[in-house]
């Protein structure tokens, strides 16, 4: 594909996709990193904040804010969450994706690369890769998070479980220390969590879910990015249990993706991929049932079901069905990424058919 040039802000070289009406804009001069999010063929709204280059506070080794999506790793300690991602990325074009990768990180030993991929019905599927360079086995998950604009309101399904035990616990919802459960931002339904941006908030909020449903959307300007992945029952995840979070403050909130804890030995590559949906058109939503009204008849998959899918390792391809057996990114079976299923009566074949998240380990050329 030949690829596009753009600007977005202070940003000056990014490289421009479309699928469909959805457009994304990637850095070239930082990252990997997601800068522009616009949903509509003519729409000049960014559904990510970009701010000024900023340097963390309390954050001494050069990283810096510079909004939009980002890929980092947990549990978060310092300095090794906190790499410096302020090089130009190398680009490279394969297939039908492209890949934005940084180079290894002195202090870590760890590299990181985006690849970002249009699919034929509109969506967006982004692998996200992190690659141990170092000597020792490390033990993280991949973390992903998407700095977006103000005005905003985040929603979080809660995944519970109607024809569970009824005398055992089906939600897990986590709160930071700096989070007030009685902070207007924060509303706790039955159907999932919200948390609306305010410009005004003089402290941040953050909560974490347990979220077993695969998917949540951050609503503004009457149109809403939704994030499809797959959940990992059986595996251990970081932050008490949570595979999304939700962090927000007055210039920003943030919606954040988790995989599951993983150790990566030496010259292994753990992946983390989403499927990124926008919708347009949405009327305003505030109450849980506008919301549920207006989302449920537009999500790919059904919005309300838990996985329920063994782990499964990947070769690489992303195809369900690949025979190859083999464990390369650069495959060359053939395969291609294959979307989320439309909804189906299914619960299980709503979910097979597309792979969210590789937990497993594996080699890169």
């Amino acid at each position: 594909m030949a690829l596009k040039k753009c600007a977005v802000g202070v940003h000056k070289q990014c490289v421009l996709l479309q699928a469909g009406s959805m457009r994304l804009a990637v850095t070239t001069n930082v990252g990997p990193r997601v800068i522009g999010c616009f949903i509509g063929k003519k729409s000049t709204f960014n559904h990510f904040a970009v701010l000024p280059p900023t340097p963390m506070e309390n954050v001494s080794n050069g990283f810096t804010l510079y909004g939009g999506h980002r890929l980092w790793h947990s549990p978060e300690e310092l300095p090794r969450t906190y790499e410096p991602d302020n090089a130009p990325v190398k680009v490279e074009e394969k297939k039908y994706r492209v890949l934005f990768s940084s180079a290894p990180c002195p202090e870590t030993g760890i590299s990181k690369t985006i690849a970002v991929e249009p699919l034929t019905n509109g969506l967006f599927s982004l692998s996200h890769w992190i690659t141990n360079h170092g000597l020792w086995t490390v033990k993280l998950a991949p973390w992903t998070l998407s700095q977006m604009a103000p005005g905003g309101t985040c929603v979080l399904p809660l995944g519970n479980i109607p024809d569970g035990n009824p005398f055992a616990p089906d939600r897990t919802v986590n709160f930071w220390p700096y989070t007030d459960l009685k902070d207007p931002r924060l509303t706790m339904g039955n159907r999932f969590i919200t948390v609306r941006h305010d410009p005004k908030a003089e402290s941040p909020l953050k909560v974490g879910v347990r979220n077993r449903c695969q998917w949540v959307a951050y609503l503004n300007h009457g149109q809403a990015l939704v994030k499809y992945f797959q959940f990992f029952r059986e595996q251990p995840y970081p932050d008490n249990g949570c595979s999304t979070e939700c962090y927000t403050c007055k210039d920003f909130t943030e919606m954040e993706l988790l995989g599951p804890l993983v150790e990566i030995a030496p010259g292994k590559t753990v992946e983390f991929v989403e499927f990124w949906q926008g919708i347009d058109g949405l009327p305003e939503l505030t109450t849980e049932d506008e919301i549920a009204a207006a989302l449920y008849p537009n999500l790919i998959i059904d919005p309300e079901s838990v996985c329920d899918e063994d782990d499964e390792d990947g070769c690489g391809c992303e195809d369900d069905d690949c025979e190859c057996g083999c464990e390369d990114d650069d495959c060359e079976c053939g395969c291609e990424h294959e979307a989320p299923a439309k909804k189906s009566s299914s619960k299980k074949a709503s979910t097979s058919k597309r792979k969210g998240a590789t937990a497993s380990k594996k080699s890169k050329k």
